[in-house]
C-alpha cells in the first residue's frame, strides 16, 4: 500500500509522536509511506531521522503539486491528523480513487463545523486514539459508527525490558514543565505524606515550557522538600528514567488525548497514579495496574499513592499487570496491524464509490 501522512504540527507532540511511530511501523510492515509536513520543523527533522520519505506540506491555495504527487506516486491513501490536513486530504484526493483516514489524537473538543458534513462525506474512515474522543465524534457529526474505530497508539516494547523496582520508593512524573500537566499538585500531594513517608522521592523529568524549572524549585523549598524533589530537564533515555522509579505518576489537568508516558510507564512495568482526564481512564486500569486520582486535588493524589506507598508487595504486582496490559494492548505490531484494517476498508468503500 502506497500511504502518504500529512502533519502540519512544527513540534514533536503527542499527535505527531503517534502519526511518526505509525508511519514507521507500517514502512517496517513493507508499506510506502511518505510523510508530508512543515519543512525543518520537528516532525520533519524526526521523520528524516526514522528513514521515512519526507514531502513539503502543501496549501489549500497550492493544491496542483499535492494531487500532481498522489497521480504521480499512485498513492492509495492519505491519512490526516489535523483538521487543517484533514480539509488538505480531501481537497487533493477528490476524483483521484484516493481514500482519505482522519485521525484524531489531540485534546481538542469534536466540534462540528460548516463544512464538516461535506468533509466527512468524502472521507472514508476516521480513527480516534481513545474511546472517547470516538464517543464525542458519534455525539457531535452523527458519523457512523462503523466509520470510527478507536486505534491505541503503540510502543516499542523492547526498549521497556522490565527490571526490579529500585531499593528506595522513587516517583517520577515525565511531563513537559507545563501548567497543563500538574506538577503543582504532585508537588502538593507528596507534601502531605511527607511525615507519613519521609523516604520517597520525586524526580521531575521534562523540559521547560510554560513553566520555568526555578518555579517548582521554589515551590519544593517553600514546601521544605527541595532535597526529596530532583529536577532533571528533558532526558533521552527514558527507559532508562523510567526504570530507576517504583510509580509512574500523571498528574495532568486536562489535555492528554495520547497519553504516551502513562503506556511507557506501563511497558516498563511501573504502576501508575493518573488523573481523571483524557485517554487516562481507558489506559490505567484502576486498582489493577495503578489508581486514578482527580484532577486539580492533592489529597486525592496523595491518597492514591499513599495505598502503592503502604503495600509494596501489591505496588510490584501492580507493575507486573501493567506491563502485561501494555503487551496485550499498545505494542507496535497491534498499533499498525488494528491501523492497516481501518485503511483497508476505507480502500474497499472508495474503490466500490
Amino acid at each position: 500500500m502506497k500511504i502518504l501522512q500529512l502533519i502540519d504540527v512544527p513540534w514533536d507532540s503527542g499527535l505527531a509522536h503517534y502519526a511518526l511511530v505509525l508511519a514507521e511501523g507500517l514502512k517496517k510492515n513493507g508499506h510506502q509511506v511518505f510523510v508530508s509536513a512543515v519543512p525543518g520543523g520537528k516532525p520533519w527533522m524526526k521523520a528524516r531521522r526514522l528513514g521515512l520519505r519526507t514531502v513539503p506540506l502543501a496549501t489549500l491555495k497550492g493544491l496542483n503539486p499535492l494531487r500532481h504527487f498522489l497521480k504521480e506516486h499512485k498513492i492509495d491513501l492519505v491519512n490526516a491528523h489535523t483538521g487543517s490536513t484533514h480539509s488538505l486530504a480531501v481537497a487533493s484526493a477528490l476524483g483521484q480513487g484516493v481514500a482519505v483516514v482522519r485521525t484524531r489524537a489531540d485534546a481538542r473538543g469534536v466540534q462540528k463545523r460548516v463544512g464538516s458534513w461535506f468533509l466527512y462525506k468524502h472521507t472514508q474512515r476516521v480513527i480516534t486514539a481513545a474511546e472517547y474522543i470516538r464517543q464525542a465524534y458519534v455525539k457531535a457529526l452523527q458519523i457512523a459508527p462503523k466509520k470510527i474505530v478507536t486505534v491505541y497508539q503503540g510502543v516499542s516494547l523492547p526498549d521497556f525490558e522490565g527490571t526490579p523496582l529500585p531499593e528506595e520508593t522513587v516517583l517520577g512524573i515525565v511531563a513537559r514543565l507545563d501548567p497543563v500537566k500538574g506538577h503543582r499538585y504532585l508537588l502538593e500531594a507528596l507534601h502531605l505524606l511527607k511525615d507519613i513517608y519521609p523516604k520517597v522521592r520525586l524526580r521531575i523529568i521534562g523540559q521547560e515550557e510554560n513553566i520555568k524549572q526555578r518555579e517548582l524549585r521554589g515551590m519544593a523549598e517553600r514546601l521544605r522538600m527541595e532535597n526529596r524533589v530532583s529536577f532533571e530537564g528533558f532526558q533521552t533515555q527514558v527507559p532508562r528514567v523510567m526504570a530507576g522509579c517504583s510509580i509512574g505518576v500523571i498528574a495532568s489537568t486536562g489535555s492528554e488525548a495520547v497519553s504516551r508516558a502513562a503506556v511507557e510507564w506501563m511497558a516498563a512495568g511501573r504502576p501508575v497514579v493518573a488523573t481523571r482526564v483524557g485517554c487516562l481512564p481507558e489506559i490505567v486500569k484502576d486498582g489493577e495496574t495503578g489508581f486514578l486520582a482527580d484532577p486539580k486535588d492533592a489529597p486525592s493524589l496523595a491518597r492514591a499513592l499513599a495505598v502503592m506507598l503502604h503495600d509494596p508487595t501489591r505496588t510490584a504486582a501492580m507493575g507486573k499487570a501493567a506491563r502485561q496490559r501494555a503487551e496485550k494492548l499498545f505494542g507496535i505490531p497491534r498499533f499498525v496491524e488494528e491501523t492497516l484494517s481501518v485503511y483497508k476498508d476505507a480502500l474497499a468503500e472508495i474503490r466500490r464509490s
